[in-house]
């Protein structure tokens, strides 16, 4: 699978009984979860034809038995500083026609599919082959490490209410060319939350190779690195952003599109984080509660970052993923 870089469109899909997603691919495109020793093993029996036309396979889009959200490495450390090799295996590294190194993340939510900032692939919307992304990167001084999978982008859609002046409705989905496999040490899935769900007040992490500080141009940092932060309600980040941004409410939606984080000193994400996934909570099952989009500096108190709410565009994405499935 690994060498195969060719487009390829999945035949049909489903969900089994046991409320697994899949979809149909050629053989040797999809390992099913396996390991660096066992590749392509699925620890399910499926009767060939069973769930998939002739000659396909089921590729199975949120890992068998439905482990989005799961960590596969242990102990992973928690405290703010350098992230744990494997600790974010959703975590997805951006590169575009205008920044070739690194560009931003994304957060993979199935084998197929990548969410993240509209602004990070707005304009290769016509080109999409311009959009490279890699997953179990830790280390961007190593992309061509055994344990990360590349793929080249076949499809962008961007919320069609995009507004790339104030970067509101500021979400994409980017599809790959050929699946991402889903192995049990470095990559997954994260979960996409409910419509209603929310996480104000819990304990949550952001992860990336943005700057370390606001101007210091030393992205993308090496290795990835993490911090916790904890979402706010949509009033409290106006409040804070209000005396450093007078403008803020051309900026801020506060119909629901946005929550924000952080606003304690030094706790914050930054420039080139744009796109990257606020895990909630930090322990546990990862669900997406946000995506980075934008901020006034970065780390100062009671100035808070701003990103896309993830659940109230919940439908968008679902509505998007079924489109690009079937087109």
């Amino acid at each position: 699978m690994h060498a195969k870089e060719a487009s390829i469109k999945a035949q049909t899909g489903g969900t089994t009984p046991d409320g697994d997603s899949y979809v149909c691919v050629p053989p040797g495109y999809c390992n099913n979860g396996g390991t660096p020793t066992t590749p392509g093993i699925d620890p399910r029996i499926v009767t060939p034809g069973e769930l998939c036309p002739s000659g396909t396979i089921p590729c199975y889009t949120q890992g068998p038995s439905s482990r989005c959200g799961e960590r596969f490495v242990s102990p992973v450390s928690t405290a703010d500083g350098q992230a744990t090799p494997g600790g974010h295996p959703w975590q997805a590294y951006l590169r575009n026609s205008t920044h070739p190194q690194y560009a931003g993340s994304g957060v993979l939510i199935d084998n197929y599919h990548v969410l993240t900032a509209a602004h990070k692939v707005y304009g290769d919307q016509n080109n999409p082959a311009n959009v490279i992304i890699s997953m179990g990167v830790h280390n961007p001084s190593d992309l061509t490490s055994p344990n990360v999978q590349t793929r080249t982008a076949s499809a962008i859609r961007v919320h069609p209410n995009y507004d790339p002046q104030h970067l509101i409705n500021d979400i994409a989905i980017v599809r790959v060319s050929s699946p991402f496999s889903l192995s049990q040490n470095n990559i997954n899935s994260a979960c996409l939350p409910t419509a209603d769900a929310s996480y104000t007040g819990q304990t949550c992490v952001v992860a990336g190779w943005g700057e370390t500080n606001f101007g210091v141009q030393d992205h993308p940092t090496n290795p990835m690195k993490q911090v916790n932060l904890s979402p706010v309600d949509i009033a409290t980040c106006r409040a804070g952003l209000l005396p450093v941004l007078p403008t803020v409410d051309t900026y801020l939606d506060m119909t629901g599109g946005e929550i924000c984080a952080g606003g304690e000193s030094m706790k914050d994400a930054c420039t080139y984080d744009g796109g990257a996934p606020l895990t909630c909570p930090n322990t546990g099952k990862g669900n997406i509660a946000g995506l980075v989009i934008w901020g006034k500096s970065c780390g100062q108190p009671s100035v808070y970052g701003v990103y896309v709410s993830v659940p109230f565009y919940r439908a968008w994405i679902d509505s998007t993923i079924t489109q690009l499935n079937n087109s």
